[in-house]
């Protein structure tokens, strides 16, 4: 049985420096509190952090499978889940001078019976990463990876 998930948070930054922060895969580093660093192992198909491009945060490796700046984000997992089939979009829609993140994910347990704890575990990471990214963009250091003007 698919499960799914959305939250979101508004942020004053616009969508574009919000895209870069979740395409740069060592922004995530910045704004994601990863115990280790988050760095992309293979160069996306057009661009670098495009469609194609694997990023690996602890032992997940993700592949990026929407790339339509700075509106659309969506990435699977490929291993590292206890999860099958894990599927996340991040839509970025302005709204009256702000930019609300919506962050959705569409996944299968692994194991029957434990949909419930899975989708509390993604729930609580997906609401956690979307206000942080939301704070984090607003008052983004000079020496934040997603500044890096060839970044994306």
């Amino acid at each position: 049985m698919t499960l799914t998930f959305e939250t979101s948070a508004m942020s004053t930054a616009p969508a574009a420096e919000i895209f870069k922060h979740l395409a740069v895969a060592a922004a995530w580093n910045s704004w994601g509190r990863f115990p280790t660093k988050v760095h992309r192992t293979r160069a996306g198909d057009g661009t670098g952090n495009g469609v194609g491009a694997v990023r690996k945060v602890l032992l997940v490796r993700e592949r990026v499978v929407t790339f339509d700046p700075p509106s659309h984000y969506g990435y699977v997992a490929l291993a590292g889940l206890p999860l099958r089939n894990y599927r996340s979009d991040v839509y970025l829609e302005p709204r009256a001078g702000n930019t609300r993140i919506r962050w959705t994910a569409e996944f299968e347990p692994k194991v029957p019976g434990t949909g419930p704890v899975a989708q509390l575990v993604v729930d609580r990471m997906l609401t956690s990463f979307v206000r942080r990214l939301a704070r984090h963009v607003e008052h983004c250091p000079a020496n934040c990876p997603a500044r890096d003007p060839e970044a994306i």
